[in-house]
């Protein structure tokens, strides 16, 4: 394998990636008032599925599974869709942003554990150190607003489950990438996410009212087509040409993302821990980028 390090044009897709991840948070609080989390997020995953759905059958692309491929966009819908986000939405209304941060982002050490035993990717120290001093960035990162009392521990659990899914998602997206292949993939996995979420949501008891205010519509459409849909198609495209380890380190800059949006929007300022946690996450971030490939 030839010894380089990430292309530029890799490196601003999941930057971006990284954006659209750091948006979340913000409009599903937003949301919340309005609806119960896994109806939201239900309607979120069914929303971007059918977005994509669409572009397909516009598109002409053609359907043609294989049950083996079909049931491995299942398990895909389930972990990644189903836990991934009815984790993030579960916690977000119980948990502080810093834990919530911190648990989210452990989900890029659990995939390069799972993704050695499941795709075979080798993991070089210089990568695997590199994913460790970018979560020591987030968990400084996170320090200021970090508070287990009450209601909290169980919405770390939510969020931690929501990691683990996501993590056993990006493993599998990574074995069936494809960047000729992305509209269906996708969309079908969202749509079968958004059942998982549905079920979820009559199995926790949940009310079905949804006030349809400005705010809410506003948050679902975010959340559902550029933080969602257009999301998942970039991550899906650039997991189908660079290791899904080095890709996944680029998630450690979502809540830095999250703290410059705080600022732009909502005139938050940094602290001088938040600085150092920016900091220490991006050394992290450059180690992994600048990691030659193995060679083999």
């Amino acid at each position: 394998m030839v010894n380089q390090s990430l292309s530029m044009r890799t490196v601003v897709g999941m930057v971006l990636v990284a954006f659209l991840w750091a948006i979340c948070f913000p409009f599903i609080v937003v949301g919340l008032p309005d609806a119960p989390p896994l109806l939201f997020a239900a309607l979120r995953a069914f929303l971007a599925g059918t977005c994509l759905v669409l572009i397909a059958i516009y598109m002409g692309a053609r359907v043609n599974y294989s049950p083996r491929q079909l049931l491995v966009l299942a398990v895909i819908g389930f972990s990644y869709t189903g836990m991934g986000l009815g984790g993030m939405f579960l916690g977000a209304g119980k948990l502080g942003p810093g834990v919530a941060t911190v648990l989210a982002n452990a989900q890029p050490l659990f995939a390069a554990v799972l993704a050695v035993f499941i795709i075979n990717e080798v993991i070089t120290g210089r990568v695997f150190a590199g994913l460790l001093i970018g979560f020591v960035g987030v968990v400084v990162l996170a320090t200021p607003e970090m508070d287990f009392g009450g209601s909290r521990f169980i919405g770390a659990l939510y969020v931690l489950g929501g990691a683990i899914g996501t993590a056993v998602g990006n493993v599998l997206l990574k074995y069936q990438a494809s960047a000729d292949d992305v509209y269906w993939a996708m969309g079908i996995q969202l749509l079968i996410g958004s059942v998982f979420l549905a079920i979820a949501s009559v199995s926790f008891g949940e009310s079905v009212d949804i006030d349809w205010t400005w705010s809410f519509a506003t948050a679902l459409f975010v959340l559902a087509v550029p933080a969602t849909a257009l999301m998942v198609v970039l991550w899906n495209i650039l997991l189908a040409s660079a290791p899904l380890n080095r890709l996944n380190s680029f998630t450690f800059l979502t809540p830095a993302f999250g703290l410059l949006v705080g600022i732009l929007a909502f005139d938050e300022t940094f602290s001088l821990v938040e600085m150092v946690g920016i900091a220490v996450t991006i050394v992290g971030l450059f180690i992994v980028v600048k990691a030659p490939e193995p060679r083999g």
